[in-house]
């Protein structure tokens, strides 16, 4: 009777400790589906983003800034769940992540005029805004890349980069993060409601050229 409860009781602190041990375990929000992490802690890459809102390009190419970074188009994504927080709320929630894919320059002559046009697909990172698994980072955001140069493709997953991309956030109009100034989308959508500021029958470009008239 007495080796009974023993088992007893040490089945019942094991158990104890496994729901300890569980809690304690770095847990990160994403009741969308959009994006999750593999066993070792990194970062699946992200599916069918090409279908979530899209936030707008950076062009940066080599012939305007031969030391730029990321040459020569930067597509950026965000998940349409987040999106739709931000343009209700003015900030982004917990989990929100953003997809950067980078393109190279295509030609410079079109029907239209000389330019910079997009060319190939060729590298794709993220961030992600996870306070709870990334405490120690800026205001929770950390970055992940998946192109895989060497082998001439796109990893399946990606561990965190951390520091190797906080100097570069650093110089964002909040301190880190995203670069949302740089994305009139994200701009023009913060705090506007349930409603879509596309829908307007105004345009602030407009606004400019009426003031480039009177002058």
């Amino acid at each position: 009777m007495v080796m009974l409860m023993k088992k007893i009781f040490l089945l019942l602190l094991v158990t104890l400790i496994v729901g300890l041990l569980s809690q304690c375990e770095p847990k990160h929000v994403n009741t969308s589906g959009y994006y999750r992490y593999n066993a070792k802690g990194e970062l699946e890459r992200p599916k069918d983003y090409r279908t979530w809102v899209f936030a707008g390009t950076g062009t940066t190419p080599v012939s305007v800034d031969p030391m730029a970074l990321f040459p020569d188009f930067q597509n950026i994504y965000i998940d349409p769940e987040s999106y739709r927080f931000w343009k209700e709320n003015g900030f982004y929630r917990e989990g929100t992540i953003f997809v950067k894919e980078l393109l190279r320059r295509g030609d410079t002559v079109s029907p239209i005029g000389k330019g910079f046009f997009q060319g190939n697909h060729y590298s794709l990172s993220a961030t992600i805004k996870d306070t709870i698994r990334f405490p120690d980072v800026p205001g929770g955001w950390q970055y992940f890349k998946f192109t895989n140069y060497e082998a001439m493709n796109l990893n399946p997953s990606s561990p965190a980069l951390g520091a190797a991309c906080y100097t570069c956030h650093s110089h964002t109009a909040k301190g880190y993060g995203p670069f949302t100034e740089l994305y009139p989308i994200l701009l023009d959508a913060r705090n506007y409601g349930k409603d879509n500021p596309e829908n307007r029958n105004t345009r602030k470009g407009l606004d400019e050229d009426m003031k480039r008239f009177k002058e």
